[in-house]
C-alpha cells in the first residue's frame, strides 16, 4: 500500500500546476519532501492520470536494457528516467544500471542480488579464562568486560 492517497498526491501536484509557486513552496505546505513532489509533478506531466496507477511487477531483462540505453542515449537524469517510464522511483534505474555494470544484460535478467565482494566475519576471541561471578570482577576485569560487549 503506497504511502500516500491518489487523492493527496493529486491535490499537491494541482497546488503546484495552478499556485506556480516553488516546490519547496508547495511541499513545505503538504508536509512532503520536495523531491517526491518533483517526482509526482514530472510523471504527471508525462504520463497524465496512469502516472498514479502502480508501477511495479517484474520486468523484462530487455525492458531494463531499453531503459538504461534510452536514459544514456538521452543523458536524461535517474529521476528523469524513471518518470519517463512510469517507475517507481529512479533508484530502482540506479540498480538497474549498477547490475549492468557489475554483470552485463545477464545480470539484470538475474533476480538475486549479486555480493561483489562481501566483507569476512571477524574471528571471535576466546576467553582466556572461566567467566567470574560478576560480584567477583574487580573494577577493571568489569571495565574490560564492558568493552568486549
Amino acid at each position: 500500500m503506497s504511502k500516500y492517497s491518489t487523492q493527496f498526491k493529486q491535490s499537491a501536484i494541482q497546488a503546484f500546476l495552478k499556485r506556480g509557486r516553488g516546490f519547496r513552496h508547495i511541499a513545505a505546505l503538504f508536509q512532503i519532501d520536495p523531491t517526491l513532489l518533483r517526482r509526482w509533478v514530472m510523471s504527471y506531466q508525462l504520463h497524465g492520470e496512469a502516472s498514479f496507477e502502480k508501477p511495479g511487477g517484474h520486468y523484462s531483462s530487455e525492458f531494463k536494457l531499453s531503459v538504461l540505453y534510452r536514459m544514456w542515449r538521452e543523458k536524461l537524469s535517474l529521476r528523469a528516467t524513471a518518470a519517463l517510464f512510469n517507475l517507481g522511483n529512479s533508484s530502482q534505474v540506479r540498480r538497474w544500471e549498477e547490475q549492468y555494470y557489475s554483470g552485463g544484460f545477464q545480470a539484470l535478467s538475474s533476480s538475486k542480488k549479486i555480493l561483489v565482494n562481501p566483507m569476512p566475519k571477524a574471528p571471535r576471541k576466546p576467553e582466556e579464562t572461566a567467566p567470574k561471578p560478576i560480584e567477583e570482577l574487580t573494577h577493571a576485569e568489569l571495565l574490560k568486560r564492558l568493552r568486549q560487549l
